[in-house]
Order: C-alpha cells, then sequence, then structure tokens
C-alpha cells in the first residue's frame, strides 16, 4: 500500500511540475513574437500573451475556490472568495482595454497575478489545509516567472 500511494504521489508530482512548466510556453510564445514584431497566422503575440494571461487568472481563482470550498466556512474565506472575483472582473476589464491600453493592462495583469498568490498565501497560512510544500514552491516559482513575464512585455512595448 505505502509504494502505491507513494507511485501515485510520484505520478501526480511529474505531471504537476509538468503542466506547470508547459503552461508557461504561451507566455514566453507571446513576449516572443512581440520581442521580434511577429504574428502566427495573424495572431500578434500581444493578443497571445493577454488572452492567456486572462485564461490562467481565471484557472487560478478557480483553484482558490476548490481550496476554499474544502474547508470549513469563515469571514476570511469568504472575502477571499469576493476578491478572487473582483481580480477576475480588473483582469477581463485589462484584458479588454489591452486594445488601446496595452501597457497599463498588462501591469495591471501581472498585478493581479501577485493579488492571487497574496490570497492563497493568506488562505493557507490561516486555515488548517494543508499544502504539499513542493507544490507550493512550483506555485511561488511559476507565479514569479509569470508576473516576470509581464515584466518583459512591459519593456518590450514602452
Amino acid at each position: 500500500m505505502r509504494n502505491t500511494l507513494k507511485a501515485f504521489y510520484m505520478t501526480y508530482t511529474k505531471i504537476t511540475y509538468s503542466l506547470g512548466i508547459v503552461g508557461l510556453t504561451p507566455f514566453i510564445i507571446g513576449v516572443a513574437l512581440s520581442l521580434h514584431q511577429y504574428e502566427i497566422y495573424g495572431v500578434s503575440g500581444v493578443a497571445i500573451f493577454t488572452t492567456y494571461s486572462l485564461a490562467i487568472l481565471c484557472f487560478l481563482a478557480g483553484s482558490l475556490w476548490g481550496q476554499v470550498l474544502k474547508i470549513p466556512f469563515s469571514s476570511n474565506n469568504q472575502k477571499i472568495l469576493i476578491a478572487t472575483n473582483i481580480l477576475v472582473v480588473i483582469g477581463w476589464a485589462a484584458s479588454l482595454a489591452s486594445a488601446k491600453f496595452l501597457v497599463p493592462s498588462i501591469i495591471v495583469l501581472g498585478l493581479i497575478f501577485a493579488g492571487i498568490a497574496c490570497l492563497e498565501v493568506k488562505l493557507f497560512k490561516h486555515s488548517a489545509v494543508l499544502q504539499d510544500g513542493a507544490y507550493a514552491r512550483l506555485r511561488f516559482v511559476l507565479t514569479n516567472l509569470v508576473i516576470t513575464a509581464h515584466a518583459g512585455m512591459v519593456i518590450i512595448h514602452v
């Protein structure tokens, strides 16, 4: 039984890491296309970057919802649910505005990723939910790389 659990955990860890790394690819492609002012089938690096940024933002907010719904109700957790919705709506508005206000929109999207990370830290700091340390480190590294990609897009388009 112990070997089965260890094998499951190792498989889960490999999948999580692999999906996390692969999930950075559209950000990297968006930055690279923007840097070289190139399009793929008429789709710009900016479009790839901003739409994917919004998609991942929604995914992370949903992931937080899933974590909050697993634990007993509290006013802190209620605030996290409300905050994720507010951040996603702001991110959606920033994504829409990116056609006319690209740099401010990318800055806002990057800041929202930082906000989601703060909410996640708050959730795990103030709840009994234990998070796998390796997964928490992975999320921290990936979130910082995504924020760095946003900074790179800002630098390219300033």
